[in-house]
């Protein structure tokens, strides 16, 4: 059975880029029946958990490009484990498909509202299961946004002066400690459902974080702005996006723009 020690790892013969996925099931049964989907398929690499108690170090380990989960497990809430990949700072992007015996809407729904980006019933047929999953990893790769844009922030270097990065060392100084109190406002009026002051304060951080060029963060908040997302749940993604632009100013700024 393919595990996250000895994926069923497929020769690439053709353009569809290699793709770690990983299964999160129960029964074994699954993972066998997937693996022989799978097989003869290039780019797709299976891995399989079977407790989802044990989700986040597999995660650590297969660094998956997609997630198949379960919904009913012995040791997990499944919704639960699908918020928790949406808080995660590694997961936050990652596609997360539902693989459920359930076939009602009620649980369709659940699933999506938690923050699933897909929801099949099991097993799906091959032709079905390849098309869910070409569509979702290829939708991920064309809309992957970087947290922070660089280049955008090297306009507010000047050159010549004796410091040409002070503006701009000003400016993430500014936006950070901005972005952490309204981060920290609406954090409050989501948990009060104060429904009216929600909308306002994404509003205002999604203006930080434009001109920071946080564009992955400002997203995030157009959609808690609009209500595409709830409140909730959007600033519990809006916080992960917030650690990452964190990471990127620390890193690849710093190296690239000498802050």
């Amino acid at each position: 059975m393919a595990s996250p020690e000895q994926p069923t790892a497929v020769p690439a013969r053709s353009t569809r880029a290699r793709a770690p996925i990983l299964l999160i099931d129960d029964q074994r049964f699954v993972g066998l029946a997937l693996a022989r989907l799978l097989d003869g398929e290039p780019g797709f690499e299976l891995h399989c958990c079977e407790r989802g108690s044990e989700a986040d170090a597999a995660v650590d380990r297969v660094k998956p490009a997609l997630i198949l989960q379960d919904l009913v497990m012995p040791d997990v809430d499944g919704l639960a484990l699908v918020r928790a990949f949406r808080a995660r700072t590694s997961t936050a992007r990652t596609p997360v498909i539902v693989l459920s015996g359930n076939d009602d809407e009620g649980t369709r729904a659940r699933a999506l509202a938690a923050g699933a980006d897909d929801y099949l019933v099991k097993l799906p047929t091959k032709d079905v299961l390849i098309a869910c999953l070409d569509r979702h990893l290829s939708a991920r790769d064309a809309g992957r946004v970087e947290p922070l844009d660089t280049e955008f922030l090297a306009a507010y270097r000047e050159e010549g002066a004796a410091d040409p990065d002070e503006t701009l060392r000003e400016l993430l100084e500014v936006f950070f400690r901005d972005a952490e109190r309204l981060s920290s406002d609406l954090r409050r009026a989501a948990a009060a459902g104060f429904g009216a002051a929600v909308p306002k304060l994404a509003h205002a951080l999604k203006g930080c974080a434009l001109a920071a060029g946080a564009r992955a963060l400002a997203d995030v908040c157009a959609q808690i702005e609009t209500g595409a997302i709830d409140g909730v749940e959007g600033v519990a993604r809006l916080e992960v996006e917030l650690a990452r632009v964190k990471d990127a100013a620390a890193g690849a700024v710093r190296q690239r723009c000498g802050i």
